[in-house]
């Protein structure tokens, strides 16, 4: 690219040809001030960069000191093409000055209260501390060390961003907080190289522990904005029939790279996935979920993450990466050693939780089908243990339709399968029908059918859905346990499920049926679920 003169960078600028370099540099910072805050100004921002850019000694003309504390607080392109020049030719002397400054009033300004135009401010806040790391990453490095070590010139640098993005973490939008995380990857990495460069062993064992520290506090403050919806692209790959409309994020792919970045730079430092859990931390959860599917986990991620992998879910915090890393266990990663029950029974007591009150339909939906693969890992016996619990926990009466759901999963698979050792398995026994029996076969409460007297009490309870699916788990029974392994078909079995669901829920039906003229869905069900029910039980009677 040919090169303009100095004249030309003049007339460009609008200022007297017959000016000195010094006064030259005096009216550009003049000229970058004002038009920082007015994007009108002539010359822009842009003229100024595009004619720096084309001066061969362009460069010398920037005063770091005067023009970098209002280009931090600039979003633009322009401004942050002035930024990365800068950091790349300026005196990285006065280029550290603004960087102490800046990081300082950054941590000040965002503890102070700000009763007008708050968003903006913090919003501005973010963007000036992404420009500050930027240009920490390529002038820093530039220093000439003298008596001093990289790790001593680096060490209050890593401190000041940590306070900052510490200070500002409930104000990252997506897009600034995944930013955030590339410009603290790679401001790390080159931090790292320099040390690792230049300093004693020593030197570059606590850089690696400084810098881990500032990749966990930046990957914690941007928790919410990675949104790479690991648990949606895995469902969606490992149950493609189940998919009706992709829950997977626009744009997933950025929050990935973000996370990639910080990943590289842990490589960079020789840390391994080991490393991470050596030492856990809620980071780690969020590291490791988004480590490589081609990376084996640790064997003990497990039980290293138990209490974080609870937390995680009960404060709902990160649950993209504590789902998905439940998920990998479970279904992923074959070096993992046996689910560890007593794992599995704590997240079977807040999975449900998550499974029947979180906002999100998809999470829902992805935590029932956990807890049907974490059961799946378990012996018979705490698979009913945990299942009696579900299907009769008062606190979530969403849960309970659900839980029959899953029982009729688990019954069918153990009557299919014959058993592997001769432990019999409970469910394919005559102790299914005596442990849950008396929760399924009568309704919740016991005097439901009795309070509803209008077609709103119907359309608004759970309990007709948990009664439809206690209808179609019996059906399914008396059908498939043909060898009646469980007593299903006893003839004193029958009668009892008769006496205390199913002729009181037949006489509602009828009463239903004379005093309302318009059917509704409930009571349809219902309706279909009893007459398959009696069909099945004529015919096995017939027999």
């Amino acid at each position: 690219m040919a090169l303009n003169s100095k004249d030309t960078l003049l007339k460009a600028l609008q200022l007297s040809p017959d000016l000195n370099d010094e006064a030259i540099g005096r009216n550009i910072s003049a000229i970058i001030t004002v038009a920082v805050d007015d994007e009108t100004h002539q010359p822009s921002l842009k003229t100024v960069y595009d004619n720096i850019l084309q001066y061969h000694e362009g460069s010398s003309l920037l005063e770091p000191l005067d023009i970098l504390p209002d280009l931090l607080r600039c979003h633009r392109k322009e401004a942050v093409d002035l930024i990365s020049l800068i950091s790349e030719n300026s005196s990285p002397k006065e280029v550290l000055i603004v960087i102490q400054e800046t990081l300082e009033q950054l941590t000040q300004l965002s503890r102070e209260d700000k009763d007008e135009d708050e968003e903006e401010h913090v919003s501005g806040s973010a963007q000036c501390l992404i420009n500050v790391i930027m240009l920490s990453t390529k002038s820093v490095p530039r220093l000439i060390l003298g008596k001093r070590t990289a790790l001593s010139v680096v060490s209050p640098l890593i401190s000041g961003v940590s306070s900052a993005v510490s200070s500002l973490e409930s104000h990252f939008t997506r897009d600034s907080g995944r930013s955030l995380l590339a410009r603290v990857s790679g401001m790390s990495e080159a931090f790292y190289k320099w040390i690792f460069k230049t300093g004693s062993e020593a030197n570059v064992v606590e850089a690696r522990e400084i810098i881990r520290l500032l990749l966990d506090t930046s990957v914690l403050a941007c928790a919410s904005c990675i949104r790479a919806s690991l648990c949606a692209r895995a469902f969606e790959m490992y149950y493609p029939r189940l998919t009706l409309s992709s829950a997977i994020e626009p744009e997933w792919q950025e929050g990935e790279q973000a996370m990639l970045n910080v990943l590289t730079t842990l490589r960079v430092m020789t840390l391994s996935p080991q490393d991470v859990l050596d030492n856990p931390t809620m980071s780690s959860l969020i590291i490791l979920a988004h480590e490589q599917q081609n990376y084996p986990l640790p064997k003990d991620l497990s039980s290293k993450l138990h209490s974080m992998l609870i937390t995680s879910i009960q404060m709902n915090f990160a649950i993209d990466e504590s789902l998905f890393l439940i998920f990998r266990c479970v279904t992923q990663d074959r070096t993992q050693p046996d689910f560890p029950a007593d794992l599995a029974t704590s997240l079977c007591i807040v999975l449900p939780a998550l499974a029947s009150t979180h906002l999100d339909p998809f999470i829902r939906h992805f935590s029932l089908r956990l807890i049907a693969l974490i059961l799946a890992q378990l012996p018979s016996i705490l698979q009913q243990q945990i299942l009696l619990t579900l299907a009769s926990d008062a606190e979530l009466p969403q849960m309970r339709a659900a839980a029959i759901g899953l029982l009729k999963e688990f019954v069918l698979e153990a009557l299919r399968v014959p058993a592997l050792s001769e432990e019999q398995n409970v469910l394919a026994s005559p102790l299914l029908i005596r442990s849950f029996g008396p929760i399924l076969f009568r309704t919740m409460p016991p005097d439901y059918l009795s309070t509803v007297q209008v077609a709103d009490d119907m359309e608004k309870s759970l309990e007709p859905s948990r009664i439809a699916e206690v209808l179609s788990f019996y059906y399914v029974l008396l059908q498939r346990d043909r060898d009646n392994k469980t007593g299903i078909r006893n003839p004193d079995t029958i009668a009892s499920v008769e006496s205390s669901l199913l002729r009181p829920l037949r006489s509602f039906l009828e009463k239903w049926s004379n005093a309302e003229a318009k059917p509704i869905l409930p009571v349809i069900s219902l309706q279909i679920g009893l007459e398959r029910i009696d069909n099945a039980v004529r015919t096995i009677q017939s027999q």
